[in-house]
């Protein structure tokens, strides 16, 4: 009995002690969910307080669907987001089984490959603009150098570049997470089944789609819906360089959000169009998760 006194004393002063930390948890997850979803329903007056708030309904949901605007920023998020989860997945993968063999110098390029991730999104995008910087961009001195080019090109503010060039900054800051992931589980791979592999003559090819892939399957879900959530909540990286544009071009749904709520003060509709795009990502999962069991069963 007192050992059972002792026991329940110990667990509540353990919720003392935590107490602090899940009121602050709550604070700061729980409360701006739950204003959120307020904000979708209303209309929030900010520029005329004295008209108060008003609530709408379904109205700010169906002022984003009847927007071609909110459509093509949609349509360029889905773009951007096949392009940099295919993309950051096929050369986080290679540079996984790159680090994986036995190269010279591997813990330094494993050191190495940590630095496009631990730098912070604005930063990245500051250095992406001043490579492609038209005047003194290191991209143009390099092509020019080699002949590939023959006058500076305004990567950023040309319609044909400007998205391509979002796609290659955005593949190189996030292929490192993706390798790091790939390398952990290349690494739980037994050794045994890739030597049997070989006195039965298979090649390193085979070996490969017959025995690493199977051993990913697992990995490449998890990357897929977290690159996936990824791309659509970008918004710092374009920001940065493209601001949206030239002409809308490179304007993401993160993008049309933020300018509804913080440069029209739609803040209804931009909460309203925040939470059309968490449906579509759920959607999103649900049929990664589908395709995978799948081929698992086949």
């Amino acid at each position: 009995m007192k050992q059972n006194t002792k026991i329940m004393s110990e667990g509540r002063f353990a919720l003392i002690l935590l107490a602090p930390t899940l009121l602050l948890i709550l604070g700061l997850l729980l409360y701006p969910l739950i204003y959120s979803i307020y904000l979708s329903f209303v209309d929030l007056n900010i520029t005329n307080p004295d008209v108060g708030t008003e609530f709408v309904g379904f109205r700010n949901f169906m002022d984003n669907l009847s927007d071609p605007a909110f459509w093509n920023s949609l349509k360029i998020t889905f773009y951007f987001a096949v392009v940099t989860v295919i993309g950051s997945l096929l050369v986080g993968l290679y540079a996984a089984l790159l680090l994986n063999s036995k190269i010279r110098a591997r813990g330094l390029f494993r050191t190495l490959l940590l630095i496009p991730w631990a730098i912070p999104l604005v930063i990245v995008g500051m250095i992406w603009k001043l490579i492609l910087h038209p005047n003194y961009g290191s991209l143009n001195a390099l092509l020019m150098k080699v002949g590939i080019i023959h006058h500076n090109i305004a990567w950023l503010s040309d319609a044909k570049w400007s998205l391509i060039m979002l796609f290659l900054s955005e593949i190189w800051r996030s292929f490192p997470f993706v390798a790091l992931l790939y390398l952990a589980a290349l690494q739980t791979i037994p050794q045994d089944l890739f030597e049997a592999a070989s006195v039965d003559g298979a090649t390193k090819r085979k070996a490969f789609w017959h025995i690493t892939m199977p051993y990913l399957q697992a990995t490449t879900l998890v990357l897929l819906i977290l690159r996936t959530i990824d791309a659509f909540r970008s918004f710092d990286l374009i920001f940065a360089l493209t601001k949206g544009g030239p002409a809308n071009n490179t304007e993401i749904v993160g993008l049309y959000l933020y300018k509804q709520g913080f440069t029209f003060a739609n803040f209804g509709v931009s909460a309203a169009g925040s939470y059309i795009v968490t449906f579509l990502i759920l959607v999103l999962v649900f049929v990664y998760i589908k395709l995978m069991k799948v081929q698992n069963i086949s």
